[in-house]
């Protein structure tokens, strides 16, 4: 802890600075006092990095998540702000050293300690992969040591910073060390790559080197891909035993967090009453617990400073006369073992109630019964009036207020296997599925349905703006084809229908034209006149027989008789005008199409793209000039769906493999996101 110079801010955020804890690969970090009195690291992110809009966007999503992360070996992610000229985050304050201070000034840690290290890094993991992120720079230097366990800092952090200046120039940020070998070689990482990492970091703990040694670093990536991690000083048994599959090469060897934790908790573990750390740490903690108070009561105290009754863990600093209340190295009654579950006979964090009384198992059990969507998201709508969104999943259709991201209603109950949804202009809605075509009103009262004799199933339906046609898909029992139908339901009439190979339909705002996809064989699409039933045009233009199965998207115009057409093997976006037969527009949008759409003006053409892996978002469109009127670093992944009043752009990020999918909201202006749902 250094004192503050004249070049550092006074300020960050609404957080009061108190002193220069050091930097990182990120930025500078300092101790500041937050508004409710609380002491926070707060990072600040470099210049470099803040205008690099990639950067800033990625930020914005990995520091959001991670305020989601709870648990007794993570720090909590209390505020962050990727909007500030200088943007930050604020976690909570931990007085103690790193495991690599701790190890290079104390030497390794003995076999007690270790199984601690080990079953805390495995309980962090857990908290981190249960909300949805990967750590990706698990290292010594990202694990404090604290008397309640290791705990676990900079999650997420590292995928923000994937693809910046720093990586670009050669700076990588990262330790190759804890690398493991799916990232060396260019492959997807999963949560068994943190598991790698968490051997890595106890393998050190235990000997004072990584399993793979230190450098140069070219050659350390090679063995981390070719040769047997180097486990001397691991004492033989179950750890060392545990920590050899962890760094398995492959990663489905490897034993997931939850199976690390069952395997250690059988384990002996230290006492309370002597605590997990050898006495040489606990007085380098005593120590800095001593400085931070020093410094804490020497801070002039900001006048209004009060308890808000947030959750607190017993090493934040708190109280409006800035008093350090801490816990102190080797006090049985702050020592509870918090590295056993209570079911094994030891006191977890459940044992110890917060200050305004609560406790961590509650605010986890909470957690759990919170609304959460499954790995894929079938659309988005917005409510006429904008004031809500409903989100129809594989499970259900649920409808929230997207401002606040609170659960409103579940209309159609819990549940719902509805196939297709869609919401007028004029508030009817639709929903098909084996149960049948039917129609709703804006209070959720079936005010229509259609009956197509003996149909196994519906979807695909779309509607009028006005709410009176319909358009959809019904295959019969015992058939392998499919009937495309135009439904006029005022009048109770089939308007048109086709029979064949139909594998989605979508109307025009003012029904004139309906969209048949074709999912197997050209034309993909085909656009008809539902009054003629004359096709009026078709997709590829050209008549040429691109690569089977392109993953094809189309939208048609609100305010004009245009559609557009986005497919993957040409890599374009083609506008089309109905009632000339031409072209209009060819667009470049290299990349897999995650839905196309327009905004309820017709002004901008959005085309997302995929989830943010390979690329960073989508692409809008001036319809006047066809200029590009986002950047690269924009998230438009799938479903982009344009507030009517363009307040708000909303988007869907699918899941990667470690939690739901997202509905994320962006700045119809910057292209940023503001907040989600998830």
């Amino acid at each position: 802890m250094k004192p503050l110079t004249p070049s550092d801010p006074a300020h960050i955020g609404p957080h009061r600075v108190l002193a220069r804890l050091g930097a990182g690969g990120m930025g500078a970090v300092y101790l500041a006092r937050t508004p409710e009195g609380h002491l926070a690291a707060v990072k600040v992110v470099h210049t470099e990095l803040a205008q690099d809009q990639g950067f800033l966007a990625r930020f914005a999503r990995e520091t959001r998540t991670a305020q989601r992360v709870r648990g007794p070996y993570t720090p909590a992610v209390l505020s962050a702000s990727p909007e500030d000229r200088t943007p930050w985050m604020a976690t909570e304050y931990v007085p103690g050293p790193t495991l690599s201070e701790a190890v290079a000034g104390r030497g390794p840690l003995p076999e007690a300690s270790l199984r601690v290290l080990a079953l805390g890094l495995a309980r962090a993991l857990q908290s981190v992969h249960a909300s949805g992120i990967m750590h990706r720079d698990l290292k010594p230097g990202n694990v404090l040591l604290s008397p309640r366990g290791p705990q676990v800092i900079d999650f997420g952090i590292a995928r923000a910073v994937e693809g910046t200046v720093l990586t670009k120039t050669g700076e990588a940020f990262g330790t190759p060390a804890y690398t493991c070998p799916e990232t060396v070689l260019g492959r997807e990482q999963s949560p068994a790559s943190d598991v790698f990492a968490l051997a890595g970091i106890v393998a050190f703990a235990a000997s004072g080197r990584p399993p793979f040694g230190r450098k140069p670093a070219a050659e350390v990536l090679q063995r981390i891909v070719n040769d047997e991690p180097d486990l001397e000083g691991v004492p033989a048994g179950t750890l060392h035993d545990l920590l050899a599959r962890c760094l398995a090469k492959d990663p489905a060897a490897r034993p997931s967090a939850d199976e690390i934790v069952n395997v250690l908790s059988s384990e002996p573990l230290p006492s309370a009453e002597h605590g997990w750390l050898p006495a040489t740490v606990n007085a380098e903690i005593g120590e800095r617990e001593r400085e931070l108070h020093r410094v804490v009561h020497e801070a002039p105290t900001a006048p209004g400073v009060a308890h808000t009754g947030r959750k607190r863990r017993g090493w934040i600093v708190v109280g409006a006369a800035a008093t350090a209340l801490v816990l102190m190295a080797g006090t049985a009654a702050a020592v509870l073992r918090p590295w056993e579950d209570a079911d094994s006979g030891g006191t977890d964090e459940a044992a110890a109630p917060d200050d305004d009384g609560a406790n961590e198992a509650e605010g986890d059990a909470a957690a759990e019964d919170e609304p959460s969507f499954p790995e894929s998201v079938y659309g988005i709508h917005f409510t006429p009036d904008g004031e809500e969104l409903y989100v129809h999943t594989p499970d259900e259709i649920t409808v929230w207020d997207w401002r606040e991201g609170e659960l409103i209603d579940t209309p159609f109950g819990a549940d719902d296997e509805t196939n297709s949804f869609d919401l007028a202009e004029s508030g009817h809605m639709a929903t098909a599925g084996e149960d049948g075509l039917r129609i709703w009103d804006d209070s959720h009262q079936e005010v229509d349905s259609f009956d197509g004799g003996d149909i196994e199933f519906y979807d695909s339906v779309s509607l009028s703006d006005d709410g009176n046609l319909a358009a959809f898909r019904m295959v019969e029992q015992d058939s392998e084809n499919s009937i495309a139908v135009v439904w006029d339901r005022e009048e109770d009439a089939v308007v048109w229908e086709e029979e064949g190979d139909t594998h989605s339909t979508q109307l025009s705002p003012d029904g004139s034209h309906v969209m048949l996809e074709n999912r197997y064989m050209a034309p993909y699409i085909r656009v008809v006149d539902p009054q003629s039933g004359d096709t009026v045009a078709e997709f590829p233009t050209d008549g040429g027989e691109p690569a089977d199965n392109p993953l094809i998207d189309a939208a048609f115009a609100p305010d004009r008789p245009h559609i557009a057409v986005s497919d993957s093997e040409t890599e374009q976006t083609v506008v089309y005008d109905l009632a000339a037969g031409e072209t209009v527009e060819e667009l470049d949008s290299p990349g897999t199409p995650m839905g196309l759409s327009y905004s309820p003006d017709g002004a901008s053409l959005l085309a997302g793209r995929d989830d943010g892996v390979g690329v960073n978002g989508g692409f809008m469109w001036d319809t006047s000039s066809w200029e590009s009127v986002v950047s690269e670093s924009t998230l438009i992944f799938d479903k982009p769906l344009v507030h009517p009043d363009g307040e708000t752009i909303a988007v869907v990020e699918n899941s990667t493999g470690t939690g739901g999918a997202t509905v994320l909201f962006l700045d119809p202006e910057s292209g940023r996101d503001t907040h989600e749902i998830t």
